[in-house]
Formats: C-alpha cells, sequence, structure tokens
C-alpha cells in the first residue's frame, strides 16, 4: 500500500553550518567536520535524481521559536546558543561546536521536525521524513554534544503533545550512538517512551546506554536501552525491531511516534562498526510504520540524525523512505551487495541473542 508520506528538509541551508566558515582566512584550514553539509546534501539530491521528490508531499520547514525549545531546553541554555550566534565559534557542548550564525540553521532544523509533526496532525500526509541539519539527539536540556546543539526529536515529541488527544509519545532512536538526550530530558516522564538502540560503547563522562539505565520516579521503566555489540547486521536490528521495539510499543500504546533515524548503523559508516544495509534501514521502517498504523493511527515522523559515509549515506536513507512510503524507489540499490558477503551478519549469535532477550524483558515490563 502506497502512503502518502511528507518531507520537509531545510536543505538550502546546509552549507551555512560549516565548520570551516567559522575561521579567519589567515589560519591553517581545519579538517572537515565528520558531520559535513555534503551528505545531508547529497541524499537530498539522490532524492531528485531519481523522481522521489515528485512523489512525496513537500513541507516547509520554519524555524522553532524560544517558547517551543524551552518547553525541552533550559532558558540558560537558549541565552548562551544565542549569545555565541553572534560569535566566530560557538561551543554547545562536546563535540557540538558551530559557526557564527549558524544557530538559526538549528533552529529551522527543530521547526522542521515540528513542521512535520503539524502536517501529519493536520491530515495532510500519512508519515513525513525530516531530512534536517544539524541532527539532535545528543543535546540534553542544558548542553549540546556530538554535532547536535537541538534535540529535535524531543523538541518534536513535546510539540505532538501539545495537541489535544496526543498524550503518550515514543521516541525510537536507532542512531548508532546512544540517544543520551532523549533519555536526560525524559528521564522522569512517563509520558514518552525513549528506546535507544545503538552500538554498545562508552559516550561523554559516562556509559549511560547500558540496560540498566531505566529511568526514575515516575520515568521508571519508561527508558529502555538496546546496547549492541559491533557487528550487528540486518538480522540482529530486526530481531530488535519485532521483538524489544514493538512489542514496547504495544505495550505503551502511543498516541505518536518520532524515529530518531541515524543512518550511522550502515555498514560503510566512518563512526560505526554495524553491518546495516539498505534493505534493513527497509525492514526496520516498515515494522515501526505497521506499528504506528496499528497503534497510533500511522501518526509517525522520522527525524534525520547521524549518517557520516559520503558514498552510502544517501542510499539508506534511500531504503527508510521506501520502507515510510511503501514505494520502490530502486530496483538494485548499490550498496546491497555487503549483506551477501558476510554471513554473519545476517545471523543473531549468541553474544547479540543475550542482549536482545535482556532488552526484551524489560520492554514487557512497560505499562
Amino acid at each position: 500500500m502506497l502512503r502518502r508520506t511528507g518531507l520537509v528538509s531545510n536543505e538550502k541551508y546546509f552549507w551555512y553550518d560549516s565548520l570551516n566558515q567559522a575561521f579567519p582566512p589567515f589560519y591553517i584550514e581545519p579538517g572537515a567536520n565528520p558531520d559535513r553539509p555534503d551528505i545531508k546534501k547529497r541524499f537530498y539530491n539522490l532524492l531528485s535524481a531519481l523522481g522521489v521528490l515528485d512523489q512525496l508531499t513537500a513541507i516547509k520547514p520554519r524555524p522553532a521559536t524560544a517558547q517551543e525549545i524551552l518547553r525541552v531546553h533550559s532558558s540558560d541554555y537558549l541565552e548562551t546558543l544565542t549569545r555565541q550566534s553572534s560569535t566566530p565559534v560557538g561551543v554547545a557542548g562536546p563535540g557540538a561546536v558551530f559557526a557564527e550564525n549558524s544557530f538559526d540553521i538549528a533552529l529551522l532544523s527543530s521547526g522542521g521536525v515540528m513542521a512535520a509533526v503539524d502536517s501529519v496532525m493536520k491530515g495532510e500526509v500519512d508519515n513525513a521524513y525530516a531530512l534536517v541539519r544539524p541532527p539532535g539527539h545528543h543535546a540534553e536540556t542544558d548542553r549540546g554534544a556530538g554535532f547536535c546543539v537541538l534535540n529535535n526529536a524531543s523538541l518534536a515529541a513535546r510539540h505532538a503533545q501539545s495537541y489535544p488527544g496526543i498524550e503518550r509519545v515514543a521516541i525510537v532512536d536507532w542512531d548508532v550512538h546512544h540517544g543520551n538526550g532523549a533519555q536526560q530530558i525524559f528521564w522522569q516522564d512517563s509520558s514518552v517512551l525513549s528506546l535507544s538502540i545503538h552500538q554498545d560503547y562508552y559516550f561523554l563522562e559516562e556509559n549511560t546506554g547500558t540496560l540498566d539505565y531505566r529511568g526514575e520516579g515516575d520515568g521508571q521503566g519508561y527508558n529502555l536501552n538496546v546496547p549492541l555489540p559491533p557487528g550487528s547486521g540486518n538480522a540482529v536490528y530486526k530481531e530488535v525491531i519485532n521483538r524489544v521495539v514493538v512489542p514496547a510499543l504495544e505495550a505503551f500504546k502511543p498516541d505518536f511516534i518520532i524515529v530518531a533515524c541515524g543512518l550511522d548503523a550502515g555498514c560503510y559508516d566512518p563512526l560505526g562498526r554495524m553491518a546495516v544495509t539498505p534493505s534493513g534501514f527497509r525492514a526496520m521502517s516498515e515494522a515501526v510504520v505497521k506499528a504506528a498504523e496499528r497503534l497510533c493511527d500511522g501518526r509517525l515522523v522520522m527525524c534525520q540524525e547521524g549518517g557520516y559515509d559520503l558514498a552510502s549515506t544517501p542510499y539508506m536513507g534511500l531504503g527508510v523512505l521506501e520502507g515510510l512510503s511503501g514505494a520502490e524507489f530502486m530496483t538494485e540499490n548499490p550498496f546491497e551487495v555487503f549483506g551477501s558477503t558476510l554471513g554473519y551478519t545476517n545471523s543473531v549469535l549468541p553474544h547479540q541473542e543475550e542482549v536482545i532477550q535482556q532488552a526484551r524483558e524489560q520492554a514487557l515490563e512497560i505499562k
């Protein structure tokens, strides 16, 4: 079944966020930021070249307002970002450097995801993908981190809750890096289910992405981490979606679903060590779409997060959009070959099964 899938993008402004613009010409040019603007630009251009843009409903982005930002972030943090935006280089937090005036682009990124929520809520589209930059899932209440300035997915969740009848929102984060931002923001909040599937690793000051981090107070049990071993591929992610994510969503019964859609679990990504192919991303998307259709009238928005390989990232994203829309945009994806050359990526090994089973037990405890 073909669906009306919307696409919102601030692609015209990707380039203004370049780290290189923050340095005067008499300095040595720095190395490129791994979150290069041309990666997202190539994704947009691929959609244009294949005629995909003509099959999607265009959604115009708009800047997030201060009132909307304060639903998630503190007033002190917003003031700091605003002040630094007029300086040559701003620092939102560890690994989150931004150039002069580029906070405006972060506002457009967050506002773009909220525009996608609006379009779904108004019935203009069945679901939507926000191809925006910069990403957001590492940003916490009082700081940014890891290329992220504002937490786009969390802002979208709060924005959805501003609509009558939208009380419970689920955030599913399959970026290869832990979704620490939503975890911290909704740590004591039972109205938002925060579920992160990521490569098991140490991020920031402590490893907050383990199975032990479940939430606190009213939020106890509403934060779920699935820290997968490096090398996990399509088969592992399929099991996680079917045995952890879908049961968690069914138990939680969300009114709206947000997916923090990182593409850096892709098999060629330089900042991850996972083995997901375009068909794996399509399968994950299809499963979440079907869950959304059963549970919340299909209300679903995916927002772009990581993805750092210049060549393959757009094709991973193409798989996601195929899953969202139900269409086939490319009969032979050139980056699908990886899955057929490494047999272990198509199976679930014992150490991977152990993590999946532990996460499943936690998912079944959700109310």
